[in-house]
Formats: C-alpha cells, sequence, structure tokens
C-alpha cells in the first residue's frame, strides 16, 4: 500500500516514462492493486495511475464494473477517440482520489481504442465504451500531467465540493472560481 499524493503535489503535473515489463513493474502493479482496494479487496475508487503514488512511470489500474476486476494497463496509448461524446445530461459525475472532495461532469470520448502491454508484457488494443473507458481516459491524462479539473475547466463545466449537512447527508456545493 502506498500513499496517494493529491493536489498541490507537483508529481502530479508530471509526464510519466515509459517503462520495461520486468520485476519492478510488477512490484508497482501490485502496489497500485493493494493502495486501490480495501482490506477485503473492494475498490476504493475506479482508477489509480502510478505517478498518483509518486512514481511517473506509464502505468494504471482500472476497475471494470463488467469484469469485477482490476484491469492494468501498461505503456498505454489511445490510438483511437469517438466523436460522439459522453452526455452532460447524463451527469457522470468524475473525481479524483488525488483530489480528494471535489467533482465535475467532464465530456469525454464515448468509446476508446487503447493499445498496451500486459502484464505478461503482450500487446493489446482494445475497445471500451463509457463508462469504464472515461476512467481509462481519466487515468491516461494522469500520466501525461492533466487532471480531471483542468478537462472540466476548459469545457466551462463546474466544479463541485462534496460536503455533508447536519443529517451526514452527502450533498455537492458549487465552487467558485476567480
Amino acid at each position: 500500500m502506498a500513499k496517494i499524493a493529491t493536489v498541490p503535489n507537483k508529481i502530479l503535473r508530471q509526464k510519466s516514462k515509459p517503462v520495461e515489463v520486468d520485476k519492478k513493474t510488477l512490484e508497482l502493479v501490485r502496489t497500485l492493486r493493494e493502495t486501490l482496494t480495501d482490506k477485503k479487496g473492494k475498490p476504493k475508487g475506479v482508477g489509480l495511475a502510478a505517478v498518483q503514488i509518486g512514481i511517473p512511470k506509464r502505468v494504471f489500474v482500472a476497475f471494470s464494473p463488467a469484469s469485477r476486476k482490476l484491469l492494468v494497463f501498461i505503456n498505454p496509448k489511445i490510438a483511437w477517440r469517438s466523436k460522439r461524446q459522453t452526455n452532460k445530461k447524463e451527469k457522470r459525475y468524475e473525481g479524483c482520489l488525488s483530489i480528494p472532495n471535489v467533482w465535475a461532469t467532464v465530456q469525454r470520448p464515448k468509446t476508446i481504442k487503447i493499445k498496451y502491454q500486459t502484464e505478461s508484457g503482450q500487446t493489446q488494443t482494445r475497445k471500451f465504451t463509457a463508462p469504464l473507458a472515461t476512467v481509462i481516459q481519466h487515468e491516461y491524462d494522469h500520466l501525461e500531467g492533466i487532471l480531471f479539473t483542468d478537462r472540466a475547466l476548459e469545457q466551462k463545466a463546474k466544479l463541485y465540493e462534496l460536503k455533508r449537512d447536519e443529517e451526514d447527508k452527502e450533498y455537492f456545493e458549487e465552487i467558485e472560481i476567480e
């Protein structure tokens, strides 16, 4: 288990470097898995990039709701993005373990093709659709030093802070940006 870097940690703005699929990389994958899951193996989030634990390497894991497993992406490259975007009306909020309690709706391509290496070193190209495609794009952005809040602000989307009322019920409060 590793500590997750949070903003304003400068490492989150670094571009990650490619890796060899070796013992060191497989240890990094194990650490990412351990950091993203609780003691019962339940994910604490939907994805985690190596740079978020202070290691600017091109590796991330993403939780697949369909298989209920963490998928591993080593040296990924998005090869294609659909023109169709996720729908603003869907109100799918994006958050990040590195930016606790901040959420926004970010429009992203609904479908992507990504080329990456597996833990065995094999190169694969796979197609993913939202919501998993969104998670993959979010984690991929981390490898480029881009945060989801950057995407939200580019799109002139509002940022929200997750808060709790007196009865401990969660609600969003808009963050004023000047």
